[in-house]
């Protein structure tokens, strides 16, 4: 518990949440296990989950070309969670894997029952989007 919660800390949707917040978020997550080579995701789907990786590697490619490869504690796919847009690359496991996965429609129950949650994740939201416009 205190892994997930110590990476949501640092995921930028969620840095400005309470140590309460954290909490409620972190009873909607769930934890997978994943083979070596499993395709979490294809580009040009619409995303639908959050990851966050508790052990093992995860490929993100487009096409053949491995554009990072995320370990331990790193997450993935975060704007899925607010957004419905194709996502811009493919996530593969690089080795067997345990993956913490926060579901689409877990959040939005979430977020539609907690104002405050909402508002201040729309925020971070808004602010991401502001910031990845001027670079």
């Amino acid at each position: 518990m205190n892994l997930i919660l110590a990476i949501l800390k640092t995921v930028p949707l969620f840095q400005s949440l309470t140590e309460e917040q954290h909490e409620s978020i972190f009873q909607h997550i769930t934890m997978e296990y994943f083979p070596e080579n499993y395709v979490l995701f294809k580009k040009g789907v619409i995303g639908d989950a959050m990851f966050i990786i508790k052990s093992g590697k995860v490929n993100i490619l487009d096409g053949d070309e491995c554009l990072a490869t995320l370990g331990k504690g790193q997450f993935f796919g975060e704007m899925a969670l607010l957004e419905n847009k194709p996502r811009m690359a493919e996530a593969k496991t690089a080795t067997e894997c345990e993956i913490f996965l926060l579901k689409k429609s877990d959040f939005t129950q979430l977020i539609e029952s907690s104002p405050d949650i909402k508002s201040r994740v729309k925020i971070a939201y808004d602010n991401r989007k502001s910031e990845n416009a001027i670079h």
